[in-house]
């Protein structure tokens, strides 16, 4: 048996819960179209039971925190190539990456999890707002109309989420993390939200985060990148869209945009991970 153990990366809200709920509901129903199928699970599924039920209400899926973080093998088939694997997908915390930039420290398990083999799923939220700073943004002394500028303690925790993005990305590269290549995927969350924008999940990364592109497109050596765009719930969950999501299966709100493709199997970008070839 084939065993990888990816992780899934990203800040607060970034929508890695929510995949996980998804992604869990359609390899458990064992759904058509589907390109992982469940053999067994190791560990307590309460966890993504829990997820799953708020997922399927279409309700916001409780986040993850530092003190209840979960991890669940699932020992799954590809339904291609008929190869086997074991998907190890601790789900861990936002808290927990902010802690690794700004604190310089992280826990011991998270160290092992991420030297094993297997790829990174790393997760960028679309529906959220830009939080770099332009140089417009900056008060000048020469303004006319500028009052004393006040100066803040440097807080890390307030850094543009690309650059605590591209930090962490260099930091899994050195000790105590093993340098070594891996394959790396983009997920870009929300993605019902910019769709209709006729942009790609690359396009969007290199307009949106051209700190991330930049970084991803000379560091090639070390990362071997794809890009997707990742819809967990499949729209917006106000009173109006919520509605009309509950009228559909919950596997076919799902939209996945993979490849130049979109479609509902949000196991692709995992099963590309896994992949001995390609």
């Amino acid at each position: 048996m084939t065993s990888h153990r990816h992780i899934i990366l990203g800040y607060p809200e970034s929508g890695k819960t929510t995949y996980l709920a998804a992604l869990w509901h359609v390899i458990d129903a064992g759904l058509a179209g589907t390109s992982l199928m469940l053999e067994k699970i190791s560990g307590d599924a309460e966890y993504l039971n829990k997820i799953d039920e708020a997922w399927l209400r279409c309700e916001e899926v409780p986040r993850t925190y530092i003190s209840n973080e979960e991890h669940v093998a699932l020992h799954v088939r590809d339904t291609k190539t008929q190869s086997t694997m074991v998907l190890t997908l601790p789900d861990f915390s936002g808290e927990t990456f902010q802690e690794i930039f700004a604190d310089r420290q992280c826990a011991d398990e998270f160290v092992e999890n991420a030297n094993e083999t297997g790829g990174i799923l790393f997760f960028v939220n679309a529906d959220r707002a830009d939080d770099m700073m332009s140089v417009l943004d900056h008060v000048f002394d020469d303004d006319e109309d500028a009052g004393p500028e006040e100066l803040a303690d440097f807080d890390p925790r307030k850094t543009p989420e690309q650059t605590r993005i591209v930090e962490l990305l260099q930091l899994l590269q050195v000790r105590p993390f093993d340098r070594r290549y891996r394959r790396l995927v983009i997920a870009v969350s929300a993605w019902d939200v910019v769709q209709d924008d006729g942009v790609s999940p690359a396009e969007w990364i290199a307009r949106a985060m051209p700190l991330l592109d930049q970084f991803l497109h000379n560091n090639t050596e070390i990362y071997d990148v794809r890009f997707c765009g990742i819809s967990a719930q499949g729209g917006m969950l106000n009173d109006d869209s919520r509605a009309s999501l509950l009228e559909k299966k919950p596997a076919e709100r799902v939209i996945c945009h993979w490849q130049g493709k979109s479609g509902p199997d949000i196991t692709q970008p995992l099963r590309w991970l896994g992949a001995d070839d390609e």
